[in-house]
């Protein structure tokens, strides 16, 4: 956009802009430079300067979509997770909307009751809406969601569910290296990395070197097959086929020696209804997972934020889509 100045009255009018409407005195690309270089750490009065906006402007355009730290609307699909505030010492909750890709609110703690109080303060109406929260293994938060929406609402994403199968995968690799040498050792290891690939992205050599160590190890094996059938167990479309095979998938994982699946067996059938409820309510928590990694971002970035308003503002304008 440029400027004209009047040679008899000194008014400097704006260029009309059939793109930018009439008399417009900023961009949008104007607009999202200035937040992403506010929000990344420069200082608002610099911007002021740099781009010829006033202090009040730059703060107004990074945080309009804080709403002054004011929690969101709940949505129907919704996502709960925990985040470091101070790595083993606090931890903080996050609610995000699953469908609109926007954090509703972080809220201080992560007990049931800190979680269940929040959820009793928003109005009924809001609450009624809810129908899938979407959550990791958190007995925490499995209770306190139990207490405020029943027993129909909890969904346990792919996600977590292949990352414990895959953790009984790698204790199993642990227990079979363990009396190889040095060198075996490290070859495995280098293997584990591509075993859980499909098959037309491997090449030969990757194959030939994994059926030898299946060969040798019957345990490799039986748990690697294992993990591969968790993981297309999910691709089910129906309720009640997916219900069955997956008593199935638990039954052998019952039925071998190895105590990683045994373990794991366990887990599956305590968190049984809210892992077969993901065929119906395809949701997944990486949007939360996400935003987690976002704060850590945000926290190192500020070196700390200990104004807790401020840093929840800067939270909610950062973390998801306009």
């Amino acid at each position: 956009m440029r400027r004209f100045e009047c040679s008899e009255c000194h008014h400097r009018p704006w260029e009309t802009s059939e793109t930018f409407r009439a008399h417009t005195k900023w961009t949008e690309r104007l607009y999202h430079q200035v937040r992403a270089e506010c929000l990344g750490g420069c200082p608002g009065k610099k911007l002021a300067r740099r781009y010829g906006l006033s202090a009040r402007t730059v703060c107004r355009w990074t945080f309009a979509r804080s709403r002054g730290g004011r929690p969101r609307t709940l949505g129907r699909a919704i996502g709960i997770d925990a985040y470091a505030r101070r790595k083993g010492h606090r931890y903080h909750t996050l609610i995000v909307d699953v469908d609109k890709g926007q954090p509703i609110v972080t809220l201080k703690g992560r007990r049931a009751d800190e979680v269940v109080a929040w959820f009793s303060s928003r109005p009924q109406e809001e609450l009624a809406g809810v129908e899938v929260v979407v959550l990791d293994m958190s007995k925490t938060y499995f209770g306190a969601l139990q207490e405020v929406f029943g027993d129909q609402v909890q969904v346990i994403d792919r996600f977590h569910v292949v990352q414990q199968a895959v953790g009984a995968l790698d204790a199993v690799l642990s227990a079979v290296k363990q009396p190889l040498d040095q060198a075996e050792a490290k070859a495995l290891k280098k293997l584990r990395k591509r075993w859980l690939t499909s098959s037309d992205q491997r090449n030969v050599d990757e194959i030939i070197a994994r059926d030898d160590w299946q060969r040798r190890f019957p345990a490799l094996r039986e748990t690697l097959a294992w993990v591969q059938d968790v993981r297309k167990w999910f691709d089910r479309k129906y309720d009640k086929p997916a219900r069955e095979a997956l008593l199935k998938l638990i039954e052998r994982a019952n039925q071998r020696a190895q105590e990683p699946l045994q373990r794991i067996a366990g887990t599956l059938t305590r968190w049984f209804e809210p892992i077969v409820r993901d065929i119906r309510n395809r949701y997944t928590n990486g949007m939360t997972e996400g935003f987690n990694n976002k704060i850590k971002l945000i926290q190192r970035m500020a070196y700390g934020l200990r104004n807790e308003h401020k840093r929840r503002k800067r939270i909610l304008a950062w973390c998801g889509a306009p």
